[in-house]
């Protein structure tokens, strides 16, 4: 038998050297929608689609303070802008677990767990790729 609740789905998200364990509410919904002003599927899609990064500090704010983890979208930016970085590799894994488990939370309660279990596996893979190598470029040599 699974421990998965559809109707709370879990998520652990890796943010600036920490884990954070978040629970999908209709709470969480109305929070992100709250503070982005805009529907939460939007959100979801902007935040790997180029979402700039204040938006990304108020996204996070949100989430985590819903999931009783307090923080201003000030200390969230600061974080992103301190620890993350406004581009690259660590920014665009946070960019991805956030829009997964938004994409969870959106997902009708049915279809929740099979949802996170794709995420998970897409999640797997990306970090288990090795990413570019230059061992063939010209400036290797």
């Amino acid at each position: 038998m699974s421990t998965f609740q559809p109707a709370r789905p879990r998520y652990s998200l890796p943010f600036a050297g920490r884990d954070y364990q978040l629970l999908g509410t209709f709470g969480l919904i109305e929070a992100v929608e709250f503070a982005l002003r805009e529907h939460i599927g939007r959100v979801a899609v902007r935040v790997v689609d180029g979402m700039h990064s204040t938006d990304l500090a108020k996204l996070v704010a949100a989430v985590l303070t819903a999931c009783d983890h307090k923080m201003t979208a000030q200390e969230a930016g600061n974080l992103i802008w301190e620890r993350v970085g406004l581009t690259g590799e660590e920014n665009d894994a946070l960019r991805l677990h956030l829009y997964s488990f938004l994409a969870i939370c959106l997902a009708p309660p049915g279809k929740r767990e099979e949802r996170a279990e794709a995420a998970g596996e897409m999640m797997g893979k990306l970090a288990a790729s090795p990413g570019p190598t230059t061992g063939e470029s010209a400036s290797a040599s």
